[in-house]
């Protein structure tokens, strides 16, 4: 055993490393550019020139008087200035656009208007669907994008479609989109024989931009792109080629804007909401009102202290339309992340994204922000023996303040303070008395983030702060919540050689305080396991108060038109933990990755692009035990006709799991391979079809296997149609299943580690059905169902720490009984009959169905009516075999849960 695992590293090793050379063949210029690393004078003279050649002169309208209809006929834009050189960035790289675009400039006092006739040759070809604002399809779309904080780094983006349908974003970090952004604008467009043309009307209040010292000769970044959807082609005005990894940097400058105001925009949005829960009765629940209605009231606040300066509140916020999380089966020690989903935290979140986004994630980095905890279920529980309980699903937040901006200076400010009230729950005795018991205490949360620019953007510096303050003044939370939480942190960004080179790092530490109970609760959690047998380098203290550490991450990664070759390496030393406002699972790690791809954006052969990487990764934790390692290759091909194939072989030898036992010891992880292949059609087509297939296997004979098709249908350009259902096969032989007191067994350290193999079952499906009857209102609709069934056998022990080998009961020795009245496992081991045990049965059935349906009408602009109905249905059993017939029939015999939810907003603002 020894031998071959001294075998399988060291043929890992030179893998490894075979890789890391064929990465640095490509990254061997980067020593002829060493002096070039500060002085980056030439290139910046370069962009500079280039940005002139693209300048637009905007006109000041004295009296605006244009009418919004999308056909620029108004003599005022017959003024103002045209542009019209448009290049491409994709399908031809730097070729001119196959269709003439003309865009035009006008501005008053209180907005921007920006006009566009989009010819074209064919325009009973142009893709001109109605859905949503803000989603996405196969569709034209005109684009423009203002830089007016100058900083080369951020922009604000409005997107109009030929049926008006209105998209925004917000671009930072040079490249980075955030598409949670939202702004109120209005917009209309229209087709007619020579294509498209659109009108836009963007209030300055909207905007964030810096005074200029001279009012007379402020300037901002500008660019305007066009998708023209049948021949998947993208045009910018100013040139932004693929092979650049800056997209704001690239823009163009638009000049004369003169004696602009000082907006301090004001936004109140008040909101009503009025919900009834139909909750069918169980039983002798007195918490169950069968039919319950509540009305809330709040509403949020949006400030503008300056022009570049937003203070936001929300009091009493309402998310009743979010929609729900899909549903799942965990049976892991660890926690699922789901998104955000909440507007108010989405809005403005990527001034709080802390460090870097690396092109391989292997999952496990903290994220020392989490907004979801803000909010979170409650964390506490009511006595096991309550009889029946009302546990509130969600922690109230009584309020939430967000500071965000830019200053003229180049600093990027983001202050977040938000408070949550004590949640109670209440429950019964079995004689029928009702108590209640805090669940979640009154907490208080805190998040601030600074940033500041450099080099014209080139170079970044920036610093977050986090605090969680608690008073769990219950003795049953006080074990098991922190009293105080803080984090901080600092992270850089550095790119040289005209952006062709970039160094990124994140450096955080942490600070969690509170009972001992709850300290030595964390040192034992799934994160670490300070618990662990043989593990020295870890010191459990049942005694301590307080538990800290330091996470550490660097990327090194150059990019070219062809070539992006990526380093990393990061560690998260034992006790870093940042849970209570962020999102971590792993601790006591260090990783070092590396990746080099190759990527072909133009159209050679049969490809219209494709891409080609190589990838490695190690993992080790602090005592230097190799508990993760993986090469592969995979491809992503693009093809003329428009349909794409993308595949993956990833592999991973025989490493060592310091977390296979749950606080136990060693165990190991076998040797797999992943195969994953994606093949979709032509997602112009009316029908289009995406087929997945994603497959592990292990050594063991464990295996993963998941299929699924995904149906898109768009009968017409107002409805789209899709169902993606999925089914997974997943089998394991290492399966938890319990720890048992053995002081016999002296080769685990006088405990019985059980693991079983596990063969589960899922099919799952996303259906969803959207119609929009205009740009302003629309109904979608959404169901989950849900059916996973697993099943134990072949009851087993870890025969010996850090190694694959384990007893089988039944098989080797000791015998397993199943006791149906019980419901429980008896299982004699066979070495010493004393020291039988029982276990519950593992086996399951988990049903469930989720669905909601809303209709959204934006009745005026900025302000909103909604009207959701979601139903839920769930059933439980331990048959272990997935039987669709009775799985279906006995998911929809079970009760269901209904809630409608009418909420009118309405915008008032400057």
């Amino acid at each position: 055993m020894a031998n071959y695992i001294t075998f399988s590293i060291k043929k890992f090793s030179l893998a490894f490393f075979t890789v890391i050379l064929v990465c640095i063949g490509s990254i061997l210029p980067l020593s002829s550019q060493a002096n070039s690393f500060f002085k980056d004078s030439a290139a910046k003279t370069t962009d500079k020139t280039k940005r002139d050649d693209y300048r637009l002169h905007a006109v000041r309208v004295i009296s605006s008087d244009l009418k919004l209809d999308g056909k620029l006929d108004e003599a005022a834009w017959a003024d103002a200035k045209t542009i019209s050189n448009f290049t491409q960035r994709s399908p031809v790289i730097g070729s001119s656009a196959s269709e003439n675009t003309a865009v035009k400039f006008l501005y008053d006092n209180d907005a921007l208007y920006i006009g566009a006739i989009l010819y074209d040759s064919s325009p009973d070809s142009i893709a001109a669907p109605l859905f949503r604002r803000d989603e996405d399809g196969f569709s034209d779309w005109f684009f423009a994008g203002i830089d007016s904080y100058n900083d080369e780094r951020t922009a604000f983006v409005f997107a109009t479609n030929p049926r008006g349908v209105q998209k925004d974003l917000l671009f930072y970090n040079d490249n980075q989109e955030d598409t949670s952004w939202d702004a109120v604008w209005e917009s209309s467009a229209v087709i007619h024989e020579d294509g498209w043309s659109v009108e836009m009307r963007i209030p300055l209040s909207q905007i964030r931009y810096n005074q200029s010292k001279d009012i007379n000769t402020m300037e901002w970044g500008i660019n305007f792109s066009r998708h023209i959807a049948r021949k998947d082609e993208v045009v910018y005005w100013s040139p932004t080629p693929p092979d650049d990894s800056g997209i704001v940097s690239k823009f163009g400058r638009l000049d004369n804007l003169n004696n602009l105001p000082k907006k301090n925009q004001l936004e109140f949005i008040p909101y009503i909401s009025s919900k009834l829960d139909r909750t069918p009765l169980t039983g002798q629940n007195p918490f169950i009102n069968e039919y319950e209605s509540s009305v809330n009231v709040g509403a949020d606040i949006s400030y503008g202290l300056s022009s570049n300066m937003t203070l936001t509140a929300t009091l009493n916020p309402d998310f009743g339309q979010v929609e729900v999380d899909p549903a799942e089966v965990n049976l892991s020690a660890f926690e699922t992340f789901f998104p955000e989903r909440r507007p108010f935290f989405l809005e403005g979140s990527e001034i709080f994204d802390f460090g870097f986004r690396p092109i391989l994630n292997l999952g496990g980095t903290p994220q020392i922000f989490y907004s979801r905890r803000i909010g979170r279920a409650p964390q506490g529980s009511v006595p096991s023996e309550a009889a029946y309980s009302d546990v509130p699903s969600q922690t109230p937040i009584a309020g939430a303040v967000k500071l965000s901006g830019k200053t003229p200076g180049g600093w990027s400010v983001g202050l977040i303070n938000a408070v949550t009230r004590q949640n109670d729950a209440s429950y019964s005795h079995s004689d029928g008395r009702i108590e209640s018991i805090a669940v979640e205490p009154l907490t208080n949360y805190s998040v601030g983030r600074l940033q500041k620019d450099f080099r014209g953007g080139k170079s970044v510096v920036g610093v977050m702060m986090n605090s969680v303050i608690r008073n769990p003044s219950q003795p049953a939370l006080a074990g098991i919540i922190s009293d105080q939480a803080y984090s901080a942190g600092a992270d850089f960004q550095h790119q040289w050689n005209n952006r062709k080179f970039r160094i990124n790092g994140k450096f955080a530490a942490s600070q969690v305080s509170g009972s001992k109970a709850m300290i030595s609760r964390l040192q034992q959690s799934s994160a670490r396991y300070y618990q662990r047998p043989g593990a020295d380098h870890l010191n459990l203290d049942l005694n301590r108060g307080s538990l800290s550490g330091v996470y550490g991450d660097l990327m090194v990664t150059r990019q070219t038109r062809h070539w992006i070759t990526q380093f990393r390496g990061y560690r998260v030393s034992p006790g870093f933990e940042v849970n209570d406002l962020g999102f971590q699972t792993a601790a006591d790690r260090s990783t070092f990755t590396g990746v080099n791809l190759y990527k072909q954006p133009e159209a050679n052969g049969i490809f219209r692009n494709y891409s080609v990487f190589t990838l490695a990764a190690l993992t080790f934790n602090t005592a230097g035990d190799l508990v993760g390692n993986m090469t592969g290759i995979g491809s992503s091909f693009r093809f003329k006709n428009f349909w794409s194939v993308s595949t993956e072989v990833l592999g991973s030898l025989r490493s060592y799991d310091d977390r296979l036992t749950r606080g136990g010891p060693m165990g190991m992880t076998p040797a797999s391979m992943k195969f994953n292949t994606i093949v979709s059609t032509d997602y112009r087509k009316k029908l289009q079809l995406k087929f997945t297939s994603r497959q592990t296997i292990d050594e063991l004979g464990g295996h993963r296997r998941s299929g699924s098709v995904m149906v898109r249908y768009r009968p017409l350009p107002a409805a789209n149609f899709s169902i993606e259902p999925q089914f997974t096969s997943y089998k394991t032989t290492t399966q938890y299943a319990g720890t048992i007191q053995s002081p016999s067994n002296t080769a685990t350290f006088g405990k019985r580690y059980l693991f079983a193999d596990m063969h589960q079952q899922t099919l799952a499906a996303s259906i969803r059905a959207d119609w929009t009857f205009s740009p302003k209102l629309s109904l979608q609709l959404f169901a989950q169902p849900f059916i996973s069934a697993g099943e134990f056998s072949r009851f087993k022990e870890l025969e010996r720490a850090g190694s694959m080998d384990y007893k089988v009961y039944d098989e080797e020795s000791g015998s397993v009984q199943f006791n149906s009245e019980t419901n429980r496992y008896e299982i004699t081991p066979g070495d010493i009959a004393e020291e039988s045990f029982e276990i519950r049965n593992p086996n399951f059935n988990v049903r469930s169905i989720r669905g909601n349906a809303v209709l959204r009408w934006e009745y005026r602009p900025g302000s909103t009516v909604f009207f959701v109905w979601q139903q839920t249905r769930s059933s439980r059993g331990n048959a272990g075999t997935l039987n669709l017939a009775d799985d279906y029939d006995q998911l929809f015999r079970s009760p269901a849960n209904h809630a409608f939810l009418v909420k009118l907003s309405f915008w008032l603002g400057t």
